[in-house]
């Protein structure tokens, strides 16, 4: 069992770095072959979901693929759920902010809807989700090796060291929150999807902050809207006293190995 997690871990490992810095690494001598945006983003996303789709195939069986990134669970829970929490800031970004007029139909969408979807499918969905169910990682570990790179990936945001710093902190305690959020709703990758989206789209269509950072007030209302999801996180699970992270899958998982 020992050898099958380190190879599961490795080959996880490996494929998201594939899947995420591939085209980056590559762009110099493959270049862009699409004009439109549609087809821009296509190509972008596709360099993500087809290594995962195959991985997964591979490991765990095609027929899977739905099922081990968790997309299967209660689409419509997520959403409630997510709508109920967000409202603090899409209410603020309403009333403080503006609707930017600037943004094309095609960048909002790509902005909230395809970049919340395909980074939780890619960070909390493949790489979190994987190691810590299938390879035996613990909470701490696997979340938090998520957090690292999808934090780094955001720091070029900031407009200043320490811009960027902030930026980082931001975007790696989201993660975590994310991924917490993520298996104590069950396991239902469509929870951060939608918060995600939701959050993305109150921070660009009404053109709140021009990155994660953002300022005094409107954060105030990013606190309430987390500390909502985590108030009402822990009253779901106490009330079915089925907290999914104990201490026991903190470090190792050892409960969660091979489900």
């Amino acid at each position: 069992m020992k050898n099958k997690n380190s190879f599961h871990s490795i080959v996880i490992i490996l494929v998201f770095l594939f899947a995420y810095y591939g085209r980056k690494t590559l762009a110099s001598s493959i270049g862009m072959p699409f004009e439109s945006s549609f087809a821009k983003i296509a190509y972008v996303y596709g360099w993500w979901v087809v290594p995962v789709i195959i991985a997964i195939g591979i490991l765990y069986g095609f027929g899977n693929i739905f099922k081990e990134l968790r997309l299967d669970k209660g689409i419509m829970i997520g959403f409630l759920f997510s709508l109920v929490t967000v409202l603090p800031m899409l209410l603020s970004s309403i009333i403080m902010g503006e609707f930017n007029h600037e943004i094309s139909g095609m960048k909002l969408l790509h902005k909230t809807v395809i970049a919340g979807f395909f980074e939780e499918f890619l960070f909390r969905g493949f790489l979190f989700g994987l190691l810590f169910r299938k390879a035996g990682w613990g909470f701490i570990p696997s979340s938090l090796l998520g957090a690292l790179i999808f934090g780094i990936a955001h720091i070029y945001q900031g407009a200043n060291p320490s811009q960027s710093i902030g930026v980082f902190l931001v975007t790696f305690s989201g993660a975590v929150w994310f991924a917490w959020l993520f298996i104590e709703w069950k396991e239902n990758l469509w929870v951060p999807i939608f918060l995600h989206i939701l959050m993305n789209f109150s921070w660009v269509a009404f053109d709140v902050a021009s990155t994660a950072l953002g300022g005094a007030l409107p954060n105030v209302f990013r606190v309430i809207t987390i500390a909502l999801t985590v108030i009402a996180t822990i009253m779901y699970n106490k009330r079915k006293d089925r907290f999914r992270i104990g201490r026991q899958q903190l470090i190792v998982n050892r409960d969660y190995v091979g489900r």
